[in-house]
């Protein structure tokens, strides 16, 4: 697997799971974990003020962190519970997401052992007949490509050199995963073939779409800002054979673009006229 050998090390995580009125799912993702060949060590939820089953469904030995702050911030809410971990991994998996493979833990923490390189390891919905995974790093990076916060494994002691930044709106562990990368010139595994289920009951809608992509741009590749991108972005927008919602995405991105331009423009040409 990598140079270090095949030796588990480690068996010790915590599964972060942010929940808001989330008892449709919750139980899915809480089964599929206790099933894990290595099973959480412990439960730390952050709940943004739940008033359905959702916190009955918990183990009972889970800590429940409420989230503090006037309004709610999703990088805000995972740091407030990475306060709370101890262990040397930690899960950040969503309320809506299950696991089928119930060695895909097991797997990711071989990973994480063995590969000094490696800053975190997440599962993506693609079907196998066996897990297997790819190192995204600097030559492979496509700013959509790193950590995905819906199913993701990270040594926790490099989400306490660096945490989640607030100010990201959006896309937050793609920033991280820009950070890990770049800075600490670590890569991070995908993994698929563990049977990996997201099932949001709001679905993937236009408007998580957008914050998603704007997040990449202004936070993770300035370059969708420039010409080249906006102009591929204006194709995809009127190709006739592209989905409608894919184009409606498309041409609500490029006007967001094009609005965040126009508006930096229009600072930077104000700050220059006050020096």
């Amino acid at each position: 697997m990598c140079e270090n050998g095949d030796v588990m090390r480690s068996r010790s995580y915590t599964a972060l799971i942010r929940t808001f009125n989330s008892a449709r799912t919750l139980g899915s993702t809480l089964d599929a974990l206790d099933h894990q060949s290595v099973a959480p060590t412990r439960y730390v939820v952050v709940d943004s003020g739940s008033t359905d089953e959702t916190l009955t469904l918990l183990p009972k030995d889970a800590f429940v962190h409420h989230y503090v702050g006037a309004k709610f911030n999703y990088a805000a809410s995972l740091n407030q519970g990475v306060a709370h971990i101890e262990t040397k991994y930690c899960l950040v998996i969503s309320s809506h997401t299950a696991l089928a493979n119930n060695k895909a833990l097991e797997y990711a923490m071989e990973i994480l052992d063995n590969c000094e390189d490696i800053a975190a390891a997440y599962f993506v919905q693609e079907l196998g007949q066996s897990m297997r995974f790819e190192r995204v790093g600097r030559t492979n990076f496509s700013g959509f490509n790193g950590a995905w916060n819906t199913c993701a494994i990270y040594k926790t002691e490099l989400l306490r050199k660096r945490a989640f930044r607030p100010e990201v709106f959006s896309s937050e562990d793609q920033e991280w995963s820009n950070w890990v990368i770049n800075t600490e010139n670590m890569r991070i595994a995908r993994i698929s073939g563990a049977g990996m289920s997201y099932n949001n009951p709001s679905g993937n809608s236009i408007s998580k779409s957008l914050k998603e992509n704007m997040a990449v741009a202004i936070f993770v590749k300035s370059e969708m800002l420039g010409p080249s991108y906006l102009a591929r972005t204006l194709y995809r927008a009127i190709r006739p054979r592209s989905p409608l919602k894919e184009r409606v995405v498309n041409l609500a991105l490029l006007y967001s673009l094009i609005a965040h331009n126009v508006t930096a423009w229009g600072r930077a040409r104000t700050s220059r006229g006050t020096d």
